[in-house]
């Protein structure tokens, strides 16, 4: 993968950030944290990666985009997301309400998508 975008970079998030980074998975990661509290704490951490300030900044290319934000936050980050992902965009979220997240996805992404509906834990 060439780039990667984490939404959220809170505990869950940064977690995630740190093991793709030392798996060394992508080339780039980007950051969307709009928490100013866990954006300082990102800085002070040094934690790898480029921190964006807007979701379609730069009109990046994503191959993977990870969801790491309460469901509450789902619904405005899909229509958000709407207008630059591609048919290759992978999109996923490190929540396990799935059936919930399969329910927003159906309702509010305007693209094509094929989603496992049974919970997923992957290991990195």
């Amino acid at each position: 993968m060439n780039n990667i975008l984490i939404i959220g970079c809170g505990l869950l998030g940064s977690s995630l950030l740190r093991r793709i980074h030392k798996k060394k998975i992508t080339k780039k990661i980007f950051i969307y944290e709009k928490s100013i509290s866990n954006f300082l704490k990102i800085k002070k951490l040094r934690l790898p990666g480029i921190v964006i300030d807007k979701l379609d900044k730069g009109a990046i290319n994503y191959d993977l985009i990870i969801f790491c934000t309460p469901m509450s936050e789902y619904k405005n980050l899909i229509l958000k997301i709407n207008n630059f992902i591609t048919p290759k965009t992978l999109i996923t979220d490190i929540g396990s309400s799935k059936v919930e997240t399969s329910k927003l996805i159906k309702k509010f992404l305007k693209k094509k998508y094929i989603l496992d509906s049974k919970p997923s834990h992957c290991r990195l």
